[in-house]
């Protein structure tokens, strides 16, 4: 990644301020990952609200970059960036025992008979844990689940079932992260809005997160907002509301930042 400049600014206002040392995706590139003959058809049907085409242009990703998909889930977003980054490229798809609990038969299904051959899966390997070379990652990405840094328990079936005994230690997940990146690398969070001074209790009773504690959690980590997009913004969501009520999923509203390293 090669650093153009350091003044914060909105993307729906401003063209962006980061470029990686390869040229990042043209359009056209994008419109081809988003389109490759492989990608599943389930991957497809969410893209209208997901908009893949303006994230992937958001992190400035380029041919040959190195992705750290962190929480990635069943992969939905490492496969775009291998698709984005190419042969030369590599994505990790990192998920911690618990992730991992929901997403082992996707993210397997995914990466099966080498589909994905620039994708390494780091299974039940807790953030903290990771061990990519220092300085090497181009991209650190996670969507949709800052919030699971605190997510302890959920209910099933009436009955409260826990998950983790405490909280991740944050602290520890954002030096790791740090360490990984380049330089220049960029880390980009996706999230679903939390009620401000909601605290930790949304991310286990809603799955939101209050923005306020994430941009106060990176920058005391050492790091720095550059850009924030306003693309997944939704005025009608209702923050009191499990992002998985039929009301609201799909079309929460949700923060994308773009942050550095101080």
């Amino acid at each position: 990644m090669k650093k153009l400049s350091t003044s914060l600014c909105l993307l729906m206002l401003c063209s962006p301020v980061w470029a990686n040392s390869g040229a990042a995706l043209t359009n056209s590139e994008i419109s081809q990952v988003l389109t490759h003959i492989d990608r599943p058809k389930a991957d497809l049907a969410r893209d209208a609200a997901r908009h893949p085409d303006k994230i992937l242009a958001f992190s400035g990703v380029a041919k040959g970059d190195t992705v750290l998909d962190l929480f990635a889930g069943g992969g939905w977003y490492s496969e775009l960036f291998a698709h984005a980054v190419g042969a030369k490229g590599k994505v990790y798809l990192q998920n911690d025992e618990v992730i991992w609990r929901f997403a082992e038969q996707d993210a397997i299904a995914r990466t099966a008979n080498n589909r994905l051959p620039n994708v390494i899966r780091l299974d039940k390997i807790a953030i903290a844990d990771i061990d990519v070379p220092a300085g090497s990652v181009d991209i650190a990405f996670m969507a949709l689940n800052y919030h699971d840094l605190f997510f302890t328990q959920m209910i099933r079936d009436g009955k409260t079932v826990v998950l983790r005994e405490q909280v991740v230690d944050y602290r520890a997940a954002l030096a790791t992260i740090k360490s990984a990146l380049n330089d220049d690398g960029v880390l980009i969070i996706i999230d679903h809005f939390g009620a401000p001074g909601s605290g930790y209790e949304a991310p286990n009773s809603v799955h939101r997160i209050d923005p306020a504690i994430v941009k106060y959690q990176l920058e005391q980590a050492g790091f720095s907002l550059a850009e924030e997009a306003m693309y997944l913004r939704n005025a009608q969501d209702d923050y009191s509301k499990s992002v998985f009520d039929p009301s609201v999923r799909g079309n929460t509203d949700r923060f994308v930042y773009k942050f550095v390293k101080k």
